[in-house]
């Protein structure tokens, strides 16, 4: 394009704007929007924050975030930057140090310690300067590539939904509590997604799963969040409780749930079984999709799973 056609048209959006081109300083969100009333709606970059660490046991999401670092890959639409969310945590191979960061957000945030103290600084440097948020995760539990959703804001729904179209392997996660309810890293910004990928074991760098997470990064990053993506053929689960251990006896997770992430669970199917291998069955009043089965992170507050339902679409 023409260098001058360049200036005439950012002059006239500008205009719009009540500001001449070369001195609008305006947010990044208002300058999207000048560029929708002017008719020019495609490919605006937005600012992407790239969070990995949150948990410090969960290297491969900071693996990702290194080699966007030290590589800085041509091509990419969006800007973005890469923050190390629990450096101490990491330093010392835990998921966190006093509490745990990812429910340190927003007003049902707990922060306290140090990740009180994390938490903060995330929010000085994120909350208001970016658009969206990349939050990268493992679980020891059997759930491939998953995308939880923690808001129902239309880039977050259509970026799901386009992953999971480039990658069909992908499942897709709306939790429990949106927006401002959740108290999680996504808080931070109007729409994102939690990249969990399993099964692995804390502290291991996986190939196949950090292979795998940068596709998802890189995928977005390249992405212009358009395209004729029908949100109400989108096939999710929508978290709807937990499940928990027997208050009494040493129970088990059964090996026929064991590993069994999304596969349909029924009222009397066999979740526990112990030492005389005697088993208890499922107790619910319909069959769920179980995920987060058994995941070590979850244990020390009694949690079995996450009990979902399927769904063919958003509403």
């Amino acid at each position: 394009m023409d260098v001058r056609l360049v200036r005439v048209t950012i002059a006239l959006i500008s205009i719009s704007c009540n500001g001449p081109w070369n001195t609008y300083t305006a947010p990044m969100t208002n300058v999207r929007t000048c560029y929708k009333w002017s008719g020019l709606t495609k490919r605006i970059p937005m600012k992407i924050a790239v969070i990995g660490g949150t948990h410090g046991n969960e290297p491969v999401g900071i693996e990702v975030m290194k080699y966007l670092k030290q590589n800085k890959p041509k091509g990419l639409l969006h800007e973005y930057e890469c923050f190390l969310g629990n450096p101490r945590a990491y330093e010392e191979g835990k998921r966190y140090i006093d509490t745990d960061l990812n429910r340190s957000f927003g007003k049902n945030g707990e922060r306290k310690g140090y990740e009180g103290d994390q938490s903060a600084e995330l929010v000085k440097k994120i909350e208001g300067k970016f658009d969206f948020i990349l939050d990268l995760h493992t679980t020891t539990s059997n759930m491939g590539l998953t995308l939880l959703l923690n808001n129902d804001h239309e880039n977050t729904r259509n970026a799901a939904a386009y992953l999971k179209e480039l990658m069909p392997e992908i499942k897709i996660i709306e939790g429990m509590r949106l927006g401002e309810e959740c108290p999680y890293t996504n808080n931070m910004a109007q729409a994102g997604l939690t990249v969990e990928v399993g099964p692995v074991a804390n502290n291991v760098l996986d190939s196949a799963l950090i292979l795998a997470t940068n596709k998802i990064v890189t995928a977005i990053l390249e992405w212009d969040f358009k395209g004729n993506i029908d949100l109400t053929k989108v096939e999710h689960f929508k978290s709807v409780g937990e499940y928990k251990f027997p208050k009494a006896g040493q129970w088990y997770v059964h090996p026929s749930l064991e590993r069994a992430d999304f596969k349909e669970l029924h009222p009397g199917d066999p979740v526990f079984i112990n030492m005389e291998e005697e088993v208890l069955g499922f107790e619910y009043d319909k069959a769920i999709y179980p995920y987060f089965v058994n995941e070590a992170a979850y244990l020390n507050d009694n949690l079995v799973m996450t009990m979902g339902v399927k769904r063919d679409g958003f509403n």
